[in-house]
């Protein structure tokens, strides 16, 4: 996108120039997301020249190198405002890295958008309370030509709802960013390595510019140090401009692989979805959906003053990757941090919490509150039969079995967490709970992107059924209510349009 020209150029950093190393004028960044292989990267880039504190939802890395610059590292679930709040205190700039592709709960019951959606809006609020004077968020490239519709949309969801509550948001577009642990470049390689044929769908032929790791953080670097040019948005890419096939090609070779390239006359998206999912089963399959979304469109960076320092000195990506690709061996391409995710994952599996976002369309003039009032009124008599639901005079709320009378959760008010937009309760009882590990069960509804949705949540809830009749009985249920009532929600909302 071309920068506005009453916005200053962006200059190259002056090597004489070590005020941003002076204590007394390093800036305190914020980085959120940093458990990827990008965002590590960008903690230990940062730290040469700035305080750096990186939020984690794993715990801490044990530095071995003793010379290497200290990084403040916090575990924050960034689902929980208050901590988000916490976290981001003392902090001028934020760099947001935030994609929601781990799981998050032993059950998630959330499309990926929406986890991203209750995430971005959490860090914009927090931004603005604690003061953030900038916002740095790295997104991918938009494709070129016309978008399905509601596609656009989607893709402008995070950058809308970081700028919502007037921290200025710099947007940082790039589309492969080549580095080790990019689940992009893992994907691409798993294509190759060990294939005895790679099928090529004629579609897919479109122009990419994948860029390197070390220009990104460049890049990072060069909106730190100029805060002029905060809230633009700029497309970075590398000096090469590739398409799919031939990517495919320079990764094996790179691996030293020859397989046979097929090109597919007729391939249809859902097919190469799943063989793509196939060959790199540690995909999370949103990426995958994503990946062959934008094939079909070519996404190369538009013109603008920061391309322009960056493209000349720019590293090709094969070259940038190659010293990870020396003599075949892929395991050089892991996560620096993917070690943790074993421990990480049996965590998750030991708790047996589960976590459920789903997003409902809001009439107009309509907010949380309301949102609220109507779910527990509607569910009543929609489970006539079978739940009553009791609101008492606080606000808190009771969901009873109407035969025999049971107490099945106990949802209670807490004013002091909630705002017109936003009403929190806290799960604390009932005998579908397990009173012992429900210390932060909490249920929220959440108005988002200006208050066009409102995102009804619940987190780190803990059933005391046992788990896989939990899974297949009450779970199963809250799916389908809870899909009931967005499209009860859709037809409120298609009777009186935005």
């Amino acid at each position: 996108m071309q920068q506005p020209s009453d916005r200053p150029a962006p200059q190259e950093p002056d090597p004489a120039n070590t005020s941003a190393r002076d204590p007394a004028s390093r800036a305190r960044v914020a980085v959120v997301g940093a458990s990827g292989s990008i965002g590590l990267a960008v903690c230990e880039d940062l730290a040469r020249d700035c305080d750096v504190v990186a939020l984690t939802r794993f715990d801490p890395p044990v530095t071995e190198d003793a010379g290497a610059p200290p990084i403040d590292w916090r575990t924050c679930d960034l689902f929980a405002r208050t901590r988000v709040e916490e976290a981001l205190a003392g902090c001028t700039i934020a760099v947001y890295l935030v994609h929601t592709r781990l799981p998050s709960a032993r059950l998630d019951q959330a499309q990926c958008e929406d986890m991203d959606a209750i995430i971005a809006d959490n860090v914009a609020r927090a931004a603005r309370r604690q003061g953030i004077r900038q916002i740095i968020c790295l997104r991918g490239l938009l494709p070129e030509g016309t978008l399905p519709d509601g596609v656009a949309e989607r893709r402008s969801e995070v950058v809308r709802t970081l700028g919502a509550y007037g921290v200025p948001v710099t947007v940082l577009r790039a589309s492969l960013v080549v580095a080790p642990g990019s689940s992009s470049v893992n994907l691409i390689a798993a294509q190759v390595d060990g294939a005895r044929f790679v099928p090529l769908p004629r579609w897919s032929a479109t122009r990419k510019q994948p860029i390197a790791l070390r220009d990104l953080l460049k890049a990072v670097h060069l909106l730190i140090e100029q805060p002029e040019l905060a809230g633009g948005e700029y497309d970075i890419g590398g000096p090469q401009v590739l398409d799919w096939h031939n990517m495919l090609r320079q990764a094996a070779s790179l691996l030293g692989q020859r397989p046979r390239f097929v090109t597919l006359r007729w391939c249809p998206r859902w097919l190469y979805v799943w063989w793509l999912g196939r060959r790199s089963r540690r995909t999370h399959p949103a990426l995958v959906r994503l990946l062959v979304d934008d094939l079909i469109h070519d996404s190369v960076a538009r013109d603008n003053p920061l391309q322009d320092l960056i493209e000349p000195n720019a590293l090709p990506a094969s070259a940038s990757i190659a010293p990870y690709l020396e003599g075949g061996d892929r395991s050089r391409l892991s996560n620096p941090r993917s070690a943790l995710r074993p421990a990480y994952e049996a965590e998750l599996k030991a708790e047996r919490k589960v976590r459920s976002i789903q997003r409902m369309a809001l009439p107009r003039g309509r907010d949380a509150t309301w949102m609220t009032e109507h779910y527990f009124e509607w569910l009543g008599k929609v489970m006539r039969p079978f739940v009553a639901c009791d609101v008492d005079a606080d606000g808190s709320c009771a969901v009873f079995c109407r035969w025999p009378r049971l107490r099945l959760l106990e949802l209670s008010f807490q004013a002091d967490h909630s705002t017109p937009d936003r009403r929190m309760y806290f799960i604390t009882g009932g005998l579908l709970a397990d009173r012992e590990r429900n210390n932060l069960g909490r249920m929220e509804f959440h108005d988002v992107l200006d208050g066009r949705y409102c995102i009804v949540a619940i987190h780190e809830f803990a059933p005391a059924l046992p788990w896989n009749f939990y899974h297949w009985t009450q779970a199963l249920a809250h799916g389908l209510v809870m899909g009931a009532f967005q499209r009860h929600m859709k037809r409120l909302a298609q009777q009186d349009p935005r």
